[in-house]
């Protein structure tokens, strides 16, 4: 508290002191408490100097202590009307925005909707490919749904109901596992069979590669020309050896057909062969078909039919 000390105090805060005056002061401080010292307001007191702060000077202060401005500025009315119709401008980008995305998303989830499901109304054999390069069969009837998304999923899950063949296309890191509708599921890494899965009953003829199938903490490994099933009975998988050949006979066999209207037909190719563009001529179109027709042999199936009727009754666009 001596007056000397505070007058080197003073000077400190005014940033007036020589850098010998600032040695001693700053020694003095390290040997004094905080209670020794003279508060702000006190030593600011010592100066009898009248200050008057200008506008300018106190709003920096003000800031500089506060973060925040002393008084708010004034925005010219033409800056504040520029402002409103900016926000406004904004707001309605922001609104387009979303409602494009709404749309948008609306649109791509109605598409990928759409891929997942795949069916077979027809009499024929239906060859797909799903995206992952699994090559499919479906029989007339079969249903396939994917459960899961081929690109980011750890699994490649798709639901069946009817029978099919698959050639599984090889992905050691994302296993492919068929939820079925009949007794049991399949999980495979790359491997061809033939599941006939639907509701209450499950046959799985394995060609070549390794499957597990499962039902709850039920489960048994298929070799190569076995086939299995669940026996109800026992609660248990039954696996015995079976010809490969005759359980896919279907993908390549003649199909039956008796006064099936040549319309339906044709109608049913089309489903099939997307872009041959078939159509039957204009007299045969209340004319049925009896006899047989390949699986899933356009070239053949056309052939035979043409012949059938001595004369071409269907042609390509």
């Amino acid at each position: 508290m001596n007056s000397k000390i505070a007058a080197l105090y003073k000077k400190f805060l005014k940033g007036e002191l020589s850098p010998e005056e600032t040695a001693i002061f700053l020694d003095l401080l390290t040997s004094c408490e905080r209670d020794e010292l003279p508060d702000v307001e006190e030593v600011v007191a010592l100066d009898e100097r009248d200050c008057e702060l200008n506008k300018t000077i106190s709003e920096d202060i003000f800031f500089t202590i506060t973060g925040t401005p002393l008084s708010t500025p004034t925005v010219p009315i033409w800056k504040r009307r520029w402002s409103i119709i900016s926000a406004a401008a904004g707001l309605l980008l922001i609104g387009l925005a979303f409602l494009f995305q709404f749309k948008f998303g609306e649109q791509h989830g109605n598409v990928a909707h759409d891929i997942a499901h795949y069916s077979n109304p027809t009499k024929f054999v239906k060859r797909l490919v799903l995206p992952d390069g699994t090559h499919v069969s479906l029989r007339q009837g079969a249903q396939i749904e994917l459960l899961s998304d081929f690109d980011t999923d750890s699994l490649r899950r798709i639901k069946l109901s009817g029978e099919a063949f698959f050639e599984v296309a090889k992905n050691p890191e994302q296993p492919f596992v068929i939820a079925s509708s009949g007794d049991f599921d399949v999980r495979v890494l790359g491997t061809a069979f033939n599941l006939n899965s639907s509701h209450g009953h499950s046959h799985l003829v394995l060609n070549h590669g390794r499957v597990r199938v499962s039902r709850g903490k039920e489960y048994s490994i298929v070799q190569p020309g076995q086939q299995v099933a669940y026996d109800k009975q026992q609660k248990q998988f039954a696996v015995s050896k079976a010809d490969t050949s005759t359980a896919s006979n279907w993908k390549s066999d003649l199909l039956s057909f008796k006064e099936v209207p040549l319309s339906q037909i044709v109608a049913d190719l089309n489903n099939l062969y997307p872009d041959s563009h078939l159509e039957l001529i204009d007299s045969f179109r209340m004319e049925s078909y009896t006899g047989y027709l390949p699986a899933s042999d356009l070239e053949k199936s056309l052939t035979m039919l043409n012949t059938a009727f001595n004369q071409t009754i269907i042609h390509k666009k």
